[in-house]
């Protein structure tokens, strides 16, 4: 019934350091760009480790201030764009850490945005390995320096990987800005580019840098840099995660593969081709691709993360929830982790917990659109429909594109009778995702109860070709077959079904039904008594058994099946139907009426009802109110009984005349004219 969408992948990527030779650097060019748009405002975090507080115990909030202040000057004179400081904090570094990429990590883990664009951290550790003096990521807004000897090297680097954060790659260019070895004082024509059109980026964790319309030029840029052949990493991951931002998969992985040249052993790398590979559904090659990375740096959350979806998408369950639980533990603020998890819970219909983990991942970010869908789902689940549609048209606003938020307001809708707004929902679902199996299945089941039956026959066999284990799909295929008169092919539907899930008690009511109508009674009573010992609350086995026994003349063991299966859904119409034929056939008209009228109330077409609500009434010599339904069984399209209709008549007649002989019209008044 629900799709629990997952969450877009992470991907840890331009994790870049720089190796600065201690020398003195020519000041840096005061050439600058005539600015026309208008000034960005950058604000920044900043929080320093105890190593970094201790060895500048009295400058160190004055220092950083400064660093902040000269690097800013120089990024508004060039770009417009101005650093705003706001909390100056400290943080905890782990001292088993012997990486920066590590150190980048626990930085996230322990140092969230909180509404900030920028996380700066700033340490003093040097027993790091690799001998980085910076790390910065492009997706992820936070950049984290280490100490060196002086301010001007300081603010180099801090240059640099500010750089980094609006688009820059590394680049192997001599006195360049964004030279990884050593870097110079230029900022040339590329990074110049880049970074005027990341000038505006986004810094929400959870949206990707750069708008739609920008991504292509975004492409361009990196595509010329490439032309040159300069053997530049950087400039193959970006284009990978601009391509797999686009579904470029082919050229995601492409990219990738000439990244892996330059460097086998690169965990963002594997990270991105493990992510193209997945949504190519090559799930046990992503697999592969991840748990390289995770050998190489185990403590990347986002490719735990990754992992989890990946196991997720091959239905490997315990070990998709063990990755997310994983990814927890390196961030806790990993708002899809937690989200994720929700889904996962969903999916084992383990309603509570997915509420823990979905309001957890909305704790952390209100608007993360996935998380939303899932707390719609879950409360669907719990039959709280009206908290449902709230949080589903909040995740329509938003993202209107997300398919199963649709599939859930198609839900929403059909609770509320309304099913045609519900087909436009599905439909819309639909168009996002045309393989989106389960909003197919819902679509089929409005269609079935508007009487569309070829339309719901074709979208339950497209559910059951997406997903070939869809027993729900078969089990109402079979319904769809049976309205068609298609007993045979019903019967091979719930057979399916069953095989699928032997303890689908769906599948064994229709199963039942199909039997009842090839005669085959025996049958037909084991599979209805099969499905109610499945599920005593599920009403259609109850009115089967009732047609059951009321065949063998148990008329009182056959009212009470089907009071039960009105009772567990009083909308059922059969149901209804059914026990208004029964009490007729008892001459208890008066209760026969009851649920004829029931029986229009749900279905206001239903011409037979009317007919026999018209004949009880006759009887009940109410000969004008089985007039009344007469006509509406024959605008319902019923051609009733010619005979029946001119006795109505007569008789309607015969009263009329008796009624104006016993109260004859007085005389007319005569008309007097003017004087």
């Amino acid at each position: 019934m629900f799709k629990y969408s997952l969450e877009r992948p992470a991907c840890p990527v331009l994790l870049k350091g720089i190796l600065i030779c201690f020398l003195l650097f020519p000041l840096m060019s005061e050439f600058c760009f005539c600015q026309t748009q208008p000034l960005r405002i950058v604000n920044l975090k900043i929080t320093a480790d105890e190593e970094f507080r201790m060895k500048n115990r009295l400058t160190w909030r004055s220092d950083i201030k400064q660093l902040v202040m000269n690097v800013s000057k120089d990024f508004e004179k060039r770009f417009g764009i101005r650093f705003k400081l706001g909390t100056i904090d400290h943080w905890v570094s782990d001292v088993a850490q012997d990486t920066m990429l590590g150190l980048l990590n626990e930085l996230r883990k322990k140092v969230p945005q909180e509404g900030y664009d920028i996380v700066l951290g700033l340490t003093s550790q040097h027993g790091l390995t690799h001998d980085l003096s910076g790390a910065a990521t492009y997706l992820h807004g936070y950049i984290l320096l280490r100490e060196q000897d002086t301010k001007s090297v300081m603010k180099l680097m801090l240059k640099h990987e500010l750089c980094h954060l609006f688009g820059a790659a590394d680049l192997n260019e001599k006195s360049s800005i964004m030279n990884s070895r050593n870097p110079g004082n230029n900022f040339c024509e590329f990074t110049n580019r880049i970074i005027l059109l990341n000038k505006h980026r986004s810094f929400d964790p959870y949206v990707f840098p750069l708008p739609e319309e920008k991504q292509d030029e975004a492409i361009s840029i990196y595509e010329e840099r490439k032309k040159l052949d300069r053997k530049e990493i950087d400039i193959h991951i970006l284009l990978a995660i601009f391509y797999l931002e686009k579904k470029d998969y082919g050229s995601t992985v492409n990219e990738c593969l000439q990244a892996k040249q330059l460097d086998p052993d690169s965990p963002d790398v594997l990270n991105l081709t493990a992510i193209a590979l997945r949504r190519q559904g090559k799930i046990d090659q992503a697999i592969q691709e991840y748990q390289k990375a995770i050998l190489l740096q185990p403590n990347l959350p986002d490719v735990h993360y990754n992992l989890g979806i990946a196991y997720s998408k091959k239905g490997e369950t315990a070990k998709a929830l063990e990755a997310y639980l994983k990814a927890i533990e390196l961030n806790p603020n990993y708002a899809r982790a937690y989200s994720n998890l929700g889904h996962l819970y969903l999916e084992k219909r383990m309603v509570d917990e997915a509420l823990e983990y979905t309001l957890k991942a909305l704790e952390i970010y209100p608007r993360l659109d996935k998380a939303l869908c899932n707390l719609g789902s879950a409360y669907i689940l719990k039959n709280m429909f009206k908290e449902a549609e709230s949080v589903t048209l909040k995740a329509l606003e938003v993202n209107s594109e997300l398919e199963a938020v649709h599939n859930n307001m198609g839900i929403i809708y059909m609770n509320k009778k309304m099913t045609d707004r519900a087909i436009e929902e599905y439909l819309k679902a639909v168009q996002i995702e045309p393989e989106f199996a389960e909003a197919r299945h819902n679509l089929g089941r409005a269609y079935l109860i508007i009487g569309q039956v070829d339309k719901a026959i074709d979208e339950f066999k497209e559910a059951i070709k997406l997903d070939t284990d869809y027993y729900k799909a078969y089990s109402n295929l079979a319904s769809a077959y049976l309205e068609k008169g298609m007993t045979d092919e019903a019967l091979e539907s719930c057979k399916k079904a069953i095989e699928i899930n032997p303890e689908y008690e769906a599948a064994y009511s229709n199963l039942g039904l199909a039997y009842l109508k090839k005669g085959m009674l025996k049958e037909a009573e084991a599979a209805s008594l099969k499905a109610i010992s499945l599920d005593p609350d599920l009403p259609e086995p109850h009115n089967l058994q009732g047609i059951l026994l009321e065949k063998k003349a148990r008329l009182d063991e056959a009212e009470e099946e089907y009071r039960k299966a009105a009772k567990l859904n009083p909308d059922y119409l059969e149901a209804h139907l059914n026990l208004a034929n029964l009490y007729f056939k008892m001459n208890i008209l008066d209760d026969s009426a009851l649920h004829y009228r029931k029986v229009v109330e749900i279905n206001p077409s239903n011409a037979q009802a009317y007919n026999n609500l018209a004949v009880i009434l006759f009887y009940k010599k109410k000969y004008d109110d089985a007039y009344e339904y007469l006509k509406k069984a024959e605008e319902a399209g019923l051609n009733v009984h010619p005979e029946f209709k001119k006795e109505v008549l007569r008789l309607l007649k015969k009263r009329q005349m008796k009624r104006e002989s016993l109260f004859p019209l007085p005389p007319p008044i005569p008309h007097v004219g003017p004087n």
